[in-house]
Parts: C-alpha cells; structure tokens; sequence
C-alpha cells in the first residue's frame, strides 16, 4: 500500500523536461511575429523593430512587428508590459541593481523575451541573437558578424543577471565624434550598457566652488596647512568641523534635486594630497575615516531624500586604505588598481574593505595611453591571462561595480575589451576563455583563422616580448599568411584594419627609437598616419595627437596643425581613405624590415631545486660583487645549513617625494620543489618594522630550519637599500621570464659556466662586461641594444665560475643556470648541474 502510494506521488511530481524547440523561420519565412504590448516605451518598439531586422537579415525570412498579450510569437518587453503571463521569474524593477534581469524561454506556441525592465528587455535581445552566431567583436560595421542560418530554430529556458551591476570600460582622452556611435551601439549589443549610473568621479572642487560664498564667510572651512589655513587646489575641507560637513551634504543633495532620476552623487574627494591637519580632522581619524564619514553622512540624508540611492567614492590615493569606521551600505568604494598609498597590496586594501562589509567597486586601468601609446602587449586591457583572473577574482571578493579607464584601441585591446564584455556580465565566462577566442577567430577570420590566431599570440600581453622588432616581424607574417586566406570582403577588410594597426607601431618604434635630427620628421609621420587611420578605431588617435607632443618637448606642432584645428584647415590632417594597394605595400615593407631573432642558441631549462656549489670547488680569492641599491620588488635567494637569524640593514625612503608608499615590506618563504615555475613556497616570516624615512634600520629574520629562501623586499616603487649579512648566500635569479631587478644602478656578480657548455646564449644590453674564469673579457654590452647575443665559452673555460661587471639594466641567462651571486660560494645552482659536474 505505502510502495502504491510513493509511486503515486512520483507520478504526479513535475518533470524538468527540456525547453521545446521552436523554429524562428524557415524556407524564407518567419513563423512567429514579434508581439509588444499596446503600451510599450517607445524605447522597447524601435528595439523590436532591431530584433525583426536582426532576425530577418539572419534567416532571410521578414519578421513582422505586433502587439498582444504575449501568450504566443516572441513576447517582447518588460514585465509590466505583460501582466497577465505567468513566468515563475522574481523580478523586482524597483531595486536598483535588478533592473537588468531577464528571461529567455522557448513554449509551445513561441518565445519569451522578458525583461525587469525595457533595458533588461533589450539585453534579452542581444543575448538571444549572440545565442544564434550574432556578433559585434569591436565597433563599427566592419567587425559586425551577421550569419547566415535560413533555418533558424532555439531551444532555450535561462534567466540572467549581471555578474556586475556597473560594467564601464571607457574611454580616457575621450573620443572624436566618429567613434560615440559605434561604441555606444557596442556597448549595448555587448550588454555594457549599465543599469546603474555609478557616480565617483572626484567632487570636493564641485562642492567647494558651489559653497564659494560660504568659504568666503568662514575662512576656518579650509583645510590647515602647516599651521594656516587657506584656499588652496584641490581642495580637501576642514571635515572635522560639523558645520563644513553639513554644509557640504547640503550641496551634494542639490545634484539630486536637479536631477532626481540619477541613480547616485559622487563624494570622492579631489586629486592628491591636503588634507587638513587640524585636531578637529585627526580627531575623526585616517584620511579614510574623513572621507568615508563625510559619504557616510551624505548617504545617509540622500537615503531619506530618494531610499535606495548610492553614493560613489574611490579608495584611491591618499584615502585608499582601509577605514576604522563602518561603512554606509550604500556607499560604493571602487577600489583602484593603482596610484594607491599607504604601503598595502592591492589584495590587502580589498580584504579590509570587504572586512567593513563595504559595496566594493573596482576602478581599473585596462589601457591609458600616455603609459602604453596603443603598442601591442603593454596594457592589461590586452592581457588575456591578467583579465581571466582578474575580473571573477574582484567579485570573489565581493566588488559588484567595474570602471575601467580604457581607450579607443581596438588594434592592440579589441580581444580584450570583448572578452572582458563576456566576463563582467557573467563572470563564469572566464572558464570558456580558449572557446571564446575559438569563437572570434573563426567567426571574424573564417579561413583566415589559423594566422590570425598567431597574430593575436602576439599581442597578447600575456605573452610579453624582449625585442619589439621581432614581435612586428611576427605580426606582418601573421597578416601576410592571413592575407593569402581571406577569401571574403568583410574578413579582408578586418585584416586591412590589423594591417594598418601594425603599420603604426612600425611607425611609432621608428619614432621613439629616433635620432634627434630625425625626431620631429618621424613624430610627425605618426600623427598623420594616426588621424588617417583614426576611424577603424584601432588605435587611439585623439589622445595620442593630444598628449604626445605634451610630453616630448623635442618635437612641436605648428599652431594651425594642432589636434582641435579641423581637416581642410589642418595641413596634418588627411581624410582620404588608404587604398587597397597601399595596404599591401605595408605588408610587403614590414616584411622586408622587420626580421624575426632566430637564435643562434638552445636556450637550457633548468630545475628549480637549488643547492650550493660547495661540491663543485669554487674560487675563494674573487674581489666580491655587489647588486646596489633597487626599487620596487627585489627578490633574493639564500641558504642556510642551520636553523639561525638572518640579520638585514635596510633603509627605505631614498625617494624623499614616494615616502607615502608605506613601509619596506620584507618576506621569507621556504622553498621546495622540483621547477623554477611549480616552487612549493611558504610563507615563514614577515617585517613592515622599517619606515621610508632614509634611515638605516636593523631587521632580524628567523630562518627556522635548513634549506633554502626566497627573500622579497618591497617598496611601493620607492627606492631601497639592503645591506646583507656575510655569513649567507645572496643569490638573485635571473630568467627570461623573472629577471633582475632593472633599477640596479650598476652591478656586478658571479656566475657558473657548466661543464660541457659550448655557448652562453643571453638577453641583455646597454651597458657591461662578461668575463670569464681568468677575469679575460668575453663580450660587452656597452652600447648595444637589449636583445638576444651569445659568446663563445673558450675551451677550458666551461665547469668555471664566470663574472659580469658595470652592468647597468637586466641580463636574463638562457644556457647557463640564471643565478648571480656576490661570490663564488655564494652560488646557489641547480640540484642536477652540481651532482653532474661534481663527478
């Protein structure tokens, strides 16, 4: 009776069957109307109007634009457009961060396109025309891709959410007018067109200039600067003073009265440093807890005034590390991925954040042009590998808002800022990178695909390069090798675009290698080539005709060829479009110019277990080396027999102007493992005792057991020197993937030459001596270009301890084990390099 019984329940439970294939069209013929409500935003109609001529121009068919109630055709719109459709779907328009929820549902009698809201509504859309090989790669019609399916069918039942509520990836420099358009309809087809307008911007110039007669009244408002008080630029208010602050949330609340559909007011306070140093200010705690108690108090007001609006701020700068005080929920602190102070890791300034339950946002930096001119893998945007982890591991860590200052560089950032698109919507994504670079290369590249995937290799950032000249060579190969495939007008011209791409950075390395009497002609080359190609979007021209001449004081820019001078008026501006032929030709000269480095050396991998060379027998009688005194991470490698203290002299500060980077960070990790690139390493000691003050300082480190450590020695990029004991090894490695610190001033250190070694094959230049065992000079450095050399190792010289002098930069050991030392016996050499050679 009981076993009847549960089977007669089961039989009754509701199966998950999988959602009905529908056909969108078929034989030329739509067969379904798109169906709007009689009432539908005027926004939501001209959408459906997209969506048939999407459809249409698809699968050939004619899709016919209607209204109903959205119980059969492809129902489009919000969900208040169709209240009587039962969906199951929780949506909430109301809340600020749910608006752009959807769903896409296939039924028997058609297709639910349903938004929280119209904008929700139309990511629908483009999510189900990416469902059916629609693209939009980069702006523009030229990297449009529309299939061809005649036969066009979806079986589909999900609804969607953004991964982040915010999604901005902007241009900095902003943009001529050619480029607004084609980004903004980019930014819808790839659902970056935000449901939320996060405002954090810095505001204390606004606020102050809008409170200009107050000031005048009460001058004790200004911030006290070395004990007077004054107006000043960039002004940072006296914020322990109640009268200011409430003055200053009086002002931030009238940007909502002028505007009560915004969805936030920035707080952020202005650029660089100032603040008050009165009692008053200290009393309310850090810089962050000023700022954050003045975007508290804002907050608080505007959530009586408008309940569930944000307020913006950044963690940036001079107020980017943690505060001691609670966080209003609806402050949003975008925490920026660099000019950050404080001395704190990026990582640590998000964990003590997210320890104040703050709504954290990210304010990034993917590309910004006066750091990277557009060149091909100099920026994150480009790094494939750095955007993957980045973005999921931020909204691990609970940030819901990215901005992501960018630039108009599709040439060397498109992948990129596309693949980012994917991620920042659903940061899953990030698990299906190899199929959505599959994806483009075959859609955007067709035959064409197998080069192209070796072109975009190489812009990658992910993968960085030693010698630019080799990278162009492999770029115009890759483009030439494409060239011979495309067999489409559409795939020729993208490769007619990457084309011209590659030809700007020929055109720019010319420049910034230059001569001085050739400086100004080869500027100038750049920028007319620059505004020529500006409309492919590939790189950014606006900015770079802008800034370049701005900071290269060598070169000028007559007044009628300035960038605002229009063309026709402008004798550097030239509208006429390159010609096919020219195209080629650029080809065919990049060939002919750039060669790529064929190695006259097999570069040697080595393993990463390290040992001393006691065994080998080394000299005892060399002068000792020394590395000088670095910047930034330098990294040391030594070893003990015993467990003992390993005792530093350390003086930070030696940039008096970079003192606000926080105090020297020293950590130790036991090493193990069998590979420089799988190290097993932990963390056994850490000291942030030493200030950057320019002193010199004693820091004492236990080595608990024997073996071998990795010593890290951070400065935020100041300057730092460390004084290291005698009685241990300093080693520092250097490979072609990790090598020395460059800020060595001047250096010199030992090196082994193993026993059967024939050449050393390195990478290095500018400045230096490579010497062997009898102190004879092998080869110099002086003068060359960094790049791929060798020398010969005379006979007798290998199972030798070589040196290096003078040298001035990095110098990465490719044949060799990449290990320099201050002495002989200090080596530290790959495990299997002296159990060979000792025998």
């Amino acid at each position: 009776m009981i076993r009847s019984l549960v089977l007669l329940l089961l039989a009754n439970l509701p199966l998950t069957a999988a959602p009905p294939t529908i056909e969108l069209a078929d034989g030329g013929k739509a067969r379904h109307q798109i169906i709007v409500a009689e009432k539908a935003a005027k926004q939501t109609r001209a959408n459906a109007a997209t969506l048939a001529d999407q459809l249409g121009a698809i699968s050939g068919a004619k899709f016919e634009v209607a209204t109903g109630d959205g119980t059969t055709g492809i129902a489009f719109g919000s969900i208040t457009d169709f209240p009587t459709l039962t969906l199951g779907v929780d949506f909430q328009p109301r809340q600020t961060t749910r608006r752009e929820e959807y769903l896409l549902r296939t039924h028997p009698k058609g297709l639910y396109l349903i938004g929280a809201t119209d904008l929700g509504a139309q990511h629908a859309m483009w999510d189900l025309l990416h469902r059916v090989g629609y693209r939009q790669f980069f702006p523009g019609k030229t990297w449009e891709v529309v299939p061809s399916v005649p036969k066009l069918s979806i079986s589909v039942d999900a609804t969607s959410a953004p991964s982040y509520h915010s999604r901005r990836i902007w241009y900095g420099y902003g943009a001529w007018d050619y480029a607004k358009e084609p980004y903004r309809d980019w930014c819808e087809k790839n659902r970056t067109a935000s449901g939320v307008d996060l405002n954090t911007g810095h505001a204390y110039d606004g606020l102050v200039s809008g409170l200009k007669v107050e000031f005048e009244r009460n001058p004790d408002w200004w911030p006290m600067l070395k004990g007077e008080r004054k107006p000043v630029r960039n002004p940072k208010p006296c914020l322990g003073n109640p009268a200011v602050r409430e003055a200053l949330v009086r002002q931030s609340l009238k940007k909502f009265d002028a505007n009560p559909n915004i969805d936030s007011i920035s707080v952020d306070p202005s650029d660089g440093g100032g603040w008050c140093e009165c009692p008053k200010c200290a009393k309310l705690g850090s810089v962050t807890d000023q700022a954050i108690t003045l975007a508290n108090e804002v907050a608080e007001a505007l959530e009586k005034k408008a309940p569930g609006r944000l307020v913006g701020i950044y963690a940036y700068n001079y107020h980017s590390p943690p505060p001691s005080v609670a966080v209003h929920p609806n402050v949003v602190v975008s925490v920026a991925t660099a000019f950050i102070k404080g001395g704190q890791t990026l990582d640590e300034i998000l964990n003590g954040w997210a320890a104040k339950k703050t709504t954290l946002g990210i304010r990034e930096y993917y590309s910004v042009n006066v750091w990277d001119r557009d060149l091909p893998g100099h920026t994150r945007g480009g790094n494939l590998a750095y955007l993957q982890r980045t973005i999921p591991e931020f909204h691990t860590k609970g940030a819901r808002f990215m901005s992501a200052e960018s630039s108009d560089n599709w040439g060397p950032n498109g992948l990129g800022y596309y693949f980012a698109s994917r991620m920042l919507w659903d940061v899953n994504e990030a698990k299906n990178k190899d199929a959505i670079v599959a994806d483009f290369l075959e859609k955007a590249f067709g035959r064409a695909k197998e080069p192209m995937a070796e072109f975009y290799r190489q812009i990658d950032g992910a993968n960085p390069h030693l010698v630019a000249d080799d990278q162009l060579a492999r770029m115009y190969r890759a483009l030439d090798a494409a060239r011979k495939l495309a067999d489409t007008p559409a795939v020729r011209k993208r490769l007619d675009d990457l084309t011209l791409y590659t030809r700007y950075v020929s055109l720019y390395q010319r420049y910034a290698m230059s001569e001085p009497k050739n400086r100004q002609a080869t500027f100038e080359d750049v920028i007319r080539f620059a505004y020529r190609m500006r409309t492919t979007m590939m790189i950014h021209s606006l900015a770079l005709y802008r800034d370049l001449p701005n900071r290269d004081k060598t070169v000028t820019v007559p007044s009628d060829a300035k960038f605002n001078v229009p063309a026709g008026r402008n004798p550097w501006k030239n509208d006429e479009p390159f010609a096919t032929t020219d195209i080629a030709q650029f080809v065919t000269d990049g060939l002919a110019n750039h060669k790529p480095v064929e190695l006259d050396f097999k570069p040697v991998a080595y393993g990463g277990d390290l040992v001393p060379i006691a065994k080998l027998k080394p000299p005892t009688d060399k002068p000792p080396g020394e590395f000088g005194i670095g910047r930034g991470v330098q990294t040391f490698h030594t070893f003990t027999g015993k467990a003992e203290t390993l005792e530093l002299k350390i003086t930070g500060g030696l940039i008096a102007h970079y003192r606000d980077r926080g105090n020297v960070k020293i950590e130790v990790w036991k090493l193990g493992g069998a590979s420089q690139t799988g190290e097993k390493e932990t963390l056994v000691a850490t000291d942030r005792s030493t200030p950057p003050d320019g002193k010199e300082y004693t820091v004492k480190l236990p080595l608990k057991e024997a073996g071998v450590y990795k010593v890290t020695i951070s400065d935020g990029q100041d300057r730092t020197s460390v004084v290291w004991p005698t009685g241990l090894p300093q080693v520092v490695l250097s490979t072609q993937d990790q090598p020395i610190n460059k800020t060595y001033t001047q250096w010199m250190a030992y090196f082994y030459v193993p026993k059967g070694t024939k050449v050393i094959g390195f990478f290095g230049g500018e400045h230096g001596e490579i010497r062997d065992s009898e102190d004879r000079p092998q080869f110099w450095l002086n003068g060359r270009a960094n790049g791929f050399y060798s020398c010969a190792v005379p006979e007798g010289q290998d199972g030798k301890v070589w040196k290096v002098r003078f040298v001035r930069g990095t110098l990465r050991m490719l044949t060799v084990p990449p290990s320099f030392a201050r002495t002989p016996q200090e080596l530290l050499l790959p495990k299997e390099v002296v159990e060979k050679d000792a025998k």
